[in-house]
């Protein structure tokens, strides 16, 4: 019986190494060189909606090629399991063989939500087996709150990462779009300590929120009129003046929209988290719907706050969690967790600050924010990093490429961090 099993073993890693570099079996999703009806099953899944397809998974499950997962690529993957059709085996495409120029655009004044969209789509036709999104949510107005992934879709540990949950801060999301495209144009070129991106990522999988608060982020960028509902476009008018009759501002219209900080709701998507423990919910001191610090209600937590929640849920190792905001320069880590939870948070802090210039604030800022939340209640190492410098946001748009510069080696760093960690056990 053992040698009957050695031979097919054989058998399979001689036709394993026998693809080409680049090869994929169409309706392989598990990557093992065969095509079973666990293979078909999840196809159907990813069809229907029911789970996410990730990483090199895409391409096997597109079986016809069309750029999307259909009920007729999960019938070509069962037709292949019961032997029907013939097993097919496709060479993966080179994305930027023919592609000229940079997809995202860091010289546009203000990145917009259906930039954002165009960049995603552009992104996973071109690296369809290691790049992927899906909407994990939608805003009160409308937008999906879209998530990507880079790697696998299967590495044993998972890195998360929020960016644009603050509507003024918008300069962060193309920031870290662009270091995006940097990985998936250089995958297979050394990056960070002589390592490749398809080496740091072996069994490691991205997952990033590039733009959390869309809602809030066309608000910021627009006034009230950036909405699509004209009845959250009249909320949005009566928060102003509801906040100017109160005397808790008195900046004009445009400014008030422009500094907006909140979702369409008027809620601050950064202090929407609850605690379990007692006194740890944290008192913002805004108590209604406002442009920035109104906290909501955290039993019902807003819909891009709950994306969030179920994704870091969802995932079987989450090692750490990095918050993207501006501006200052510094790196949040310390919220008064427990000694070896401040430890670990230290850590990456460490190593985020190493490759960003960005210096450690070495407080104990427990605010109730996304990242305190996670490091208490998930006990996940987590850091706040905030980008540039400047009076206030949003911050000028000419600083977006030092931003992007700065944020580029911050995933692959941290990702090795974690392979190091990992390896050393």
């Amino acid at each position: 019986m053992k040698r009957i099993f050695s031979v097919l073993l054989l058998c399979l890693l001689l036709v394993m190494a026998a693809l080409p570099a680049g090869a994929y079996s169409v309706g392989d999703i598990s990557g093992d060189g065969s095509v079973t009806l666990e293979d078909a099953r999840g196809v159907l899944r990813v069809a229907l909606e029911l789970d996410p397809v990730t990483g090199e998974r895409f391409l096997p499950a597109d079986a016809d090629g069309s750029g999307d997962i259909s009920l007729e690529d999960a019938r070509t993957a069962l037709r292949i399991a019961l032997e029907l059709d013939p097993a097919r085996t496709v060479e993966e495409p080179n994305g930027f063989a023919d592609f000229h120029g940079d997809v995202v655009d860091l010289s546009v004044s203000g990145y917009t939500y259906a930039m954002l969209r165009q960049d995603l789509a552009q992104l996973r036709a071109l690296f369809p087996a290691r790049f992927s999104y899906a909407s994990l949510g939608v805003t009160a107005d409308g937008r999906n709150i879209y998530c990507l992934t880079v790697g696998t879709g299967h590495g044993s540990r998972q890195i998360v990462a929020d960016v644009g949950i603050h509507a003024s801060e918008y300069l962060n999301p193309p920031a870290v779009m662009r270091a995006v495209e940097y990985y998936l144009r250089n995958y297979d070129t050394p990056v960070y300590q002589g390592k490749t991106v398809r080496q740091l990522l072996e069994d490691t999988d991205l997952y990033i929120f590039p733009m959390l608060n869309p809602d809030g982020i066309a608000i910021s960028q627009r006034g009230p009129e950036g909405l699509q509902n004209t009845a959250l476009q009249q909320r949005v008018r009566d928060i102003y003046t509801a906040e100017r009759a109160a005397g808790n501002t008195f900046e004009d219209a445009d400014t008030y929209y422009r500094v907006w900080k909140a979702n369409a709701n008027g809620v601050d998507l950064n202090r929407n988290y609850l605690f379990s423990r007692t006194g740890l919910t944290y008192q913002t001191g805004v108590y209604r719907p406002s442009g920035a610090d109104y906290a909501g209600n955290r039993a019902r937590p807003e819909a891009e706050t709950a994306a969030y929640i179920d994704l870091l849920n969802s995932l079987t190792n989450p090692v750490a969690a990095v918050s993207i905001h501006s501006q200052g320069g510094l790196i949040y880590w310390d919220c008064g967790q427990s000694a070896a939870g401040k430890a670990a948070a230290k850590q990456l802090a460490v190593t985020v600050s190493g490759v960003t210039g960005y210096y450690l604030d070495m407080s104990d800022s427990f605010v109730g924010a996304l990242a305190d939340w996670v490091m208490i209640e998930k006990g996940i190492p987590s850091v706040t990093v905030e980008t540039g410098s400047g009076a206030h946001n949003p911050l000028p748009a000419s600083f977006l490429p030092g931003i992007a510069e700065r944020l580029r080696d911050v995933f692959p760093a941290v990702a090795a961090q974690f392979q190091q960690i990992a390896d050393s056990r």
